[in-house]
C-alpha cells in the first residue's frame, strides 16, 4: 500500500510509542499556522474519527491519519526519527517546503 507520507523505521516505532502511551486508538498527523515559518507540523494522539477527506492507513499497528486539509502541504514527505546533540525529535524532509526553519519543525510553502 502506498501512503502518503514515508516513514524511516524509528519514526514508526516512535510512533507506535506514542499512540501506546497515549492510549488513544491514532495519531493525527498535519499542519497548522504558526512557527517561524508560517507552517508547523502536528502529530497529535486522537480518538476522533477520522473525516472525509482524511488519509487514513496503518504502520505496524499504529493508526494514522493524515489531516485531509493539510495533504497537499505535506504530501510526499519523509518523516524520520533523530537523536543527536540538538535533542531528540521527528525530521521532516518535505518536497513542497520553500523554505524550513533551523530546527526543521515549521516551513513555508512552495
Amino acid at each position: 500500500m502506498r501512503t502518503p507520507l514515508t516513514f524511516c523505521t524509528q519514526a514508526i516505532k516512535r510512533l507506535h510509542h506514542i499512540q501506546k502511551i497515549s492510549r488513544k486508538s491514532a495519531l493525527l498527523i498535519g499542519v497548522k499556522g504558526g512557527g517561524c515559518n508560517g507552517l508547523k507540523y502536528t502529530i497529535t494522539p486522537t480518538n476522533d474519527t477520522p473525516l472525509k477527506h482524511d488519509e487514513c492507513f496503518s504502520l505496524d499497528d499504529t493508526n494514522i491519519i493524515v489531516c485531509g486539509d493539510s495533504l497537499l502541504h505535506i504530501l510526499g514527505t519523509k518523516v524520520s526519527w533523530v537523536e543527536d546533540v540538538m535533542g531528540d525529535r521527528f525530521v521532516f524532509e518535505n518536497p513542497n517546503a520553500g523554505g524550513t526553519c533551523g530546527c526543521g519543525s515549521t516551513f513555508s510553502p512552495k
